[in-house]
């Protein structure tokens, strides 16, 4: 179903579609034509990671996908401008979630570059339309120092609309420009010291080897041993892993070898002998990159192969011309990579009204985000606290 882009502004050039998944479908080459022009790149929303994320996995009921199309001349729909994945309020006075699935670590949908303020009032203008009084729309993963922030930021303050936060949290980052070498590393001698010790030991147990695959059989082997090594331990245990389920499987084999054969994919491993004690997953998206999984063999915890071979992947990257920046995809303050990429990416959840005058149901809305979100986070942390105390009394079992 299309309809007017802005209802108060007559001749805008843009036509507003309201389509399902299925009929997404249909649209992928406009779709992937749009990824590689868009204001700011989202590898998790590109067709590559999307697609198989939705074939496979449990899709919220309401959500739809709002398609901006430049108007041709005689008016039917031409070039695509902008995709805005949106879940519809589930009751009153609750925002338009702009959609995210939980394996993505960016949540910024794709605006055409050239003409992103357009698409951004399009987008108002058909949820003021459609939302009846003061709709409210959210957006998570922001990067602070993005474009899209910077253009929302704008867009908001010339529209007179309020904006409030849901949340604000950094997570670590590496410079992939910077000298490649152990001077790039912000890691203490001492610590160096321990981890040269380290791999020295490994060492002994069998002869030390560091790879990287992107595409054919060598990706797919490698794709096989991270499932296998990331079922083995505490995701598995806890039924987080891939292979705890037949439809994440799915996903994760179809998202990173489609991923792979477009160049966007790279799985870093280290072995020890012929076992592999540790390996990572990146994705790849012009010249950044996303340290997206990582898995590590527990039976060597004590010779930390997980950073280990963050340390050797991180020298990897900095070799690599083509990269400038590695998110590392990080809950903040992570106990590993915090320590070794000190750069930090200051990120936002951010909550816009649709119309001016909107700011008290806004701010009523923000109120009860973060409150749900305090709710989640005690939880989360009441769960691991009483994991923890199973795990001891087993142990003295």
């Amino acid at each position: 179903m299309a309809s007017q882009a802005d209802r108060s502004d007559a001749i805008s050039p843009l036509l507003i579609e309201n389509v399902d998944f299925d009929q997404l479908r249909r649209h992928e080459a406009e779709w992937r034509d749009l990824a590689a022009r868009g204001l700011e790149r989202n590898v998790f929303l590109e067709p590559g990671f999307a697609l198989p994320f939705l074939q496979h996995l449990r899709r919220p009921k309401n959500l739809r996908f709002l398609l901006a199309w430049r108007k041709s001349a005689a008016g039917a729909s031409g070039r695509l401008m902008a995709l805005w994945p949106i879940v519809a309020p589930g009751a009153p006075g609750a925002p338009y979630e702009t959609w995210r699935h939980d394996y993505s670590c960016l949540g910024a949908p794709l605006l055409d570059r050239a003409n992103a303020a357009s698409c951004l009032n399009a987008i108002v203008g058909h949820l003021r339309a459609e939302g009846g009084h003061a709709p409210i729309l959210a957006l998570r993963q922001l990067r602070r120092r993005g474009p899209l922030y910077s253009l929302i930021a704008d867009y908001a303050g010339r529209q007179g609309l309020a904006v409030e936060y849901a949340a604000e949290y950094q997570r670590a980052a590496l410079d992939a420009t910077a000298a490649e070498g152990e001077a790039a590393w912000p890691i203490p001698a001492k610590k160096r010291k321990e981890l040269r010790r380290q791999l020295r030991r490994l060492d002994e147990s069998g002869s030390v080897s560091f790879g990287v695959a992107d595409g054919g059989e060598a990706f797919n082997r490698q794709l096989e041993l991270f499932l296998a090594l990331e079922a083995k331990g505490w995701k598995g245990r806890h039924g987080g892993a891939f292979l705890a389920r037949p439809e994440l499987a799915a996903f994760a084999r179809t998202m990173t070898r489609t991923l792979a054969r477009e160049g966007k994919c790279r799985i870093y491993w280290l072995a020890c002998g012929e076992r592999i004690v540790a390996s990572n997953i990146l994705l790849l998206d012009a010249d950044q990159t996303f340290f997206w999984k990582t898995a590590y063999d527990e039976d060597f915890a004590t010779l930390s192969p997980g950073v280990l071979l963050a340390m050797q992947m991180t020298d990897a990257l900095l070799r690599d011309p083509r990269l400038r920046r590695v998110d590392s995809c990080a809950i903040p303050n992570h106990p590993m990579i915090d320590h070794i990429w000190r750069e930090r990416e200051p990120f936002a959840d951010i909550l816009i009204s649709c119309c001016p005058g909107g700011e008290l149901a806004l701010r009523r809305a923000a109120v009860r985000e973060r409150f749900r979100r305090w709710l989640r986070d005690r939880a989360k942390s009441l769960r691991t606290k009483a994991q923890k105390i199973i795990g001891s009394r087993n142990q003295r079992r």
